[in-house]
């Protein structure tokens, strides 16, 4: 097993205040909860009957705690007795008149209610900033902000069947979970009845109101199941653009689990002001309205892999529920991996690998600039905080890994069997290594010793010598990453193939499976330099290392630049002419530099092309600047943008001169934004008046105006902070305002004068009552770096309500003090640093003028 923590090279993952949590004892098993809500939409007020069954276990109950937090507790009965209850520390202490015996059950009521609240339970209504928003209210519950809305023991291994009454307005709507039993008027309210009869946890039950259109879908799946979406009024066709796959999504999940749908319907819910992407509530899934998007963005946008996700939930996550947060990526890895097999099934191959591609390369970014830390992890702050790339992205890669260590038929035989016997479970990591020992008859504890309960990943350069005397092939595998006692290499196989006659062209979506007359060998990686010789009857013209890209390890070719460009020309593995298409960036030869204007005209998938702009650009290059202009004309979108943004790189005429009619008319709005910022990057005179034009626009999300106010900030003009502050206005979309608080710092840092300006304007933004404003800010306030900002970053880690938003301002507040090289234990303290740097300009114009004399 690996060292924990690699704190040599990274940062830890644990911030200060940090401990080791268990999940807590259980006193009783709760048998049921049913809900009796009525909703105040105007007044922001719940008056709820919180009804639970519970059993007790092996000995008399005569209290029992429930998490109960900002509640006022109006009453608690049972059986129609009072019974006396105390509040403390967020708990509601009820104490039984006649005790719960060893295996009795035992039902009472709990009075409440729930006003104006911090958490768990949002209110959306008009504003003087936005006054056309439409009332609604909707919970969330996820990790532990059940708590928030009605008392119950909110803790994930604790899984019931429920019920909610739902009493609204006449003519509005309410969504629960389960199957809606009854829809009924009375007097000047409507009733809704839903009852959920599969167990769950109380951080997947839910309550929406409002007034929402109904589009039904009709049915899907083995049982027929009724599938419906829900949105505002007049979103209904963004609606179909969104969630229109569903049906076919259910129908892929079954057949790949081998479990029918479990619930009685599937409901998606649009609403406003949302504070994740999506969240999984068992059998009615809340979505944030972002998802909506009108027939211009569904060019090059997809709702399909947020949609697909949650979807994947209903069995990985509500079905089968980690037992304790600490493993909760066999919820978060699974639904994220289950994304790239919608992807696979919708769209082939190709993009189900590059999908993979995609998480690994944002777990690696994470691993490199915030922190490392073992998948199954339970020292933090709150639980939220491992709700990271860890957690989805390299989960969903260790199981991605799986899938080629085991080969397909085995790994879905596995899955199979862990949903089989784990269904209304809840489960450990331990569970899903026992199913597959049992299914397959594989022991794989090393493997998910290395990959699952340690952090990091292996720096792998693979290198390729032809020996033409010996007819050998020499390949070279070096692990590049810090090795010593304590971190020892990393162990794992790869499969190597060797083609002597490649084909013509390159195949789609061709698998990971051999050529013909792929000559394919197994190879132990388990030392810091492998080295492997292979005779062959002539030299191979394709090298293909570890086809599918199973291998979590950050691959670096070495091949040279003819081996790179057969590879990027014929290899049908993406990550393979990926991995290529970067070697020959870095080579620049003649050879190399022919191969990727080629690639550009022939090369099939989009996102090898993505890539290989991204890599093109870093170069510099003027042969770089010539490819990537031409390639502003590519037929994909996708390879537009990526274009787009690599011409940012250049500062020169002729890129702007490229960039400004793609940023003004481009049919996407991504290709429009991306090339809006790099067009701030050249800072060409032209630059700013088109910005600020841009920047008056209103577009879905904000996407373009947003590009246009990141390409303000990188032309470091005094100019642009005015507009950039505008952008940040409370009357604008999130999207913008997002952009904005971004924007605010990068102007902060390139034009000094402005500074003291910028460090205001965050400082407002950091406590802006929208959640996604706030934590752009705090990304922002980091970036800047001013010690201004430490008092309000220390306020915000340990007051704020989101555990979000405490563990991104303290991460910002260390940064920020490193920075300034502020001790940890000021606070509040305003510092010297601005007359620090107004001696160093000083001082530099003296240098400057000395030497210009």
């Amino acid at each position: 097993m690996r060292v924990l923590e690699d704190t040599n090279d990274h940062r830890s993952f644990a911030l200060p205040g940090s401990s080791p949590h268990y999940g807590p004892d259980k006193v009783v098993s709760v048998e049921q909860i049913d809900l009796d809500l009525t909703i105040d939409l105007d007044g922001e007020r719940l008056d709820g009957t919180c009804t639970t069954t519970v059993r007790a276990l092996d000995e008399n109950v005569e209290r029992l705690a429930l998490d109960a937090v900002d509640l006022v507790i109006l009453g608690v009965e049972r059986g129609g007795a009072p019974q006396r209850f105390v509040r403390r520390n967020e708990k509601l202490e009820i104490e039984f008149s006649t005790p719960i015996r060893p295996g009795e059950l035992a039902t009472f009521d709990v009075r409440y209610r729930c006003s104006k609240p911090r958490h768990g339970l949002f209110f959306v209504k008009p504003t003087p900033a936005h006054p056309a928003k439409v009332v609604h209210a909707w919970t969330q519950s996820q990790d532990e902000n059940a708590r928030y809305w009605f008392p119950c023991l909110d803790y994930p291994h604790e899984k019931q069947p429920t019920s909610a009454t739902i009493r609204v307005p006449k003519g509005h709507f309410a969504l629960s979970n389960g199957a809606l039993i009854e829809r009924v008027d009375e007097g000047d309210r409507t009733i809704f009845r839903y009852r959920q009869d599969v167990p769950h946890s109380t951080y997947l039950m839910t309550m929406v109101a409002g007034t929402f259109a109904e589009v039904a879908q009709g049915v899907a799946g083995a049982g027929n199941v009724p599938v419906f979406y829900y949105v505002l009024p007049g979103r209904e066709a963004d609606g179909e653009r969104a969630f229109g796959n569903t049906p076919r999504m259910i129908a892929l999940f079954e057949e790949r689990t081998g479990a029918p749908y479990p619930y009685a319907r599937y409901s998606q819910i649009a609403v406003g002001d949302f504070i994740f992407g999506g969240m999984e509530n068992t059998s009615a899934t809340t979505q944030t309205d972002r998802t909506l998007h009108d027939a211009t963005a569904h060019l090059d946008f997809s709702s399909d892999p947020l949609v697909s996700h949650e979807l994947a939930h209903q069995w990985f996550g509500d079905l089968i529920t980690c037992r304790d947060w600490s493993h909760a990526w066999l919820n978060e890895g699974f639904a994220t991996f289950f994304e790239a097999i919608w992807r696979e099934s919708d769209q082939g191959y190709d993009e189900y690998l590059y999908d993979i591609f995609e998480c690994v390369s944002a777990y690696r970014e994470e691993d490199a600039d915030r922190y490392r830390r073992p998948i199954v992890c339970n020292t933090y702050r709150d639980p939220i905080e491992i709700f990271d790339r860890h957690l989805y992205q390299k989960g969903a890669a260790v199981l991605h890994m799986l899938r080629g260590e085991l080969g397909d038929a085995r790994f879905w035989r596995s899955i199979r069997h862990y949903v089989e016997h784990n269904s209304q479970q809840s489960v450990e990591t331990i569970d899903f290594i026992r199913a597959i020992e049992d299914a397959t008859g594989r022991n794989l504890r090393a493997f998910f010793d290395q990959w699952v309960f340690s952090g990091g990943h292996p720096e792998l350069e693979v290198a390729l010598t032809w020996d033409e005397t010996r007819k050998v092939a020499t390949l070279t595998a070096d692990q590049k990453q810090p090795i010593d006692a304590n971190r020892p290499p990393y162990r794992f196989d790869v499969n190597v193939g060797f083609v002597a006659q490649p084909p013509a062209n390159v195949a789609r979506d061709a698998g990971s499976g051999p050529l013909a007359g792929e000559r394919r060998i197994r190879v132990a990686i388990a030392r810091e330099r492998e080295t492997i010789a292979i005779p062959l009857e002539s030299e191979p013209k394709l090298v293909r290392f570890d086809p599918g890209a199973f291998s979590l390890a950050n691959v670096t070719y070495k091949l040279g630049a003819d081996f790179a460009a057969t590879v990027l020309r014929r290899d049908p593995d993406v990550v393979a002419r990926i991995r290529a298409a970067r070697e020959l960036a870095k080579d620049g030869t003649h050879v190399a530099v022919d191969a990727l204007s080629n690639a550009f005209a022939d090369e099939p998938f989009w996102g090898v092309l993505a890539e290989s702009a991204a890599t093109i650009g870093t170069t510099r290059a003027p042969w770089a600047r010539g490819l990537l202009i031409g390639a502003l004309e590519h037929a994909h979108p996708k390879v537009r943008r990526a274009v787009a943004a690599a011409l940012g790189n250049f500062r020169h005429a002729a890129v702007a001169e490229a960039l400004v009619p793609v940023a003004q008319n481009d049919s996407s709005y991504f290709v429009r934004s991306a090339a809006l910022e790099a067009l701030g990057k050249t800072r060409d005179a032209r630059a700013f008046d088109v910005l600020a034009a841009v920047a008056k626009e209103r577009t879905w999300n904000s996407t373009v105006e947003a590009g246009a106010i990141r390409g303000l900030a990188e032309l470091a003009d005094s100019r642009a902070l005015a507009l950039a502050l505008d952008a940040a206005g409370p009357r604008n979309d999130e999207g913008l305002r997002r952009a904005a608080a971004d924007a605010i710092a990068r102007i902060g840092q390139a034009v000094e004068e402005q500074r003291t300006r910028a460090v205001s304007a965050l400082e407002e933004l950091l406590d802006d009552p929208s959640f996604l404003v706030q934590l752009a800010a705090l990304r922002a306030a980091e970036s800047l770096g001013d010690a201004r900002l430490l008092p309000s970053l220390d306020r915000l880690a340990q007051t704020a309500f989101d555990g979000r938003t405490r563990r991104d301002a303290l991460e910002a507040a260390i940064r920020v003090r490193e920075a300034a090289k502020v001790p940890a234990q000021v606070r509040g303290m305003r510092t010297d640093i601005d007359e620090l740097r107004e001696d160093q300009r000083k001082l530099q114009e003296k240098i400057e003028a000395l030497a210009r004399s």
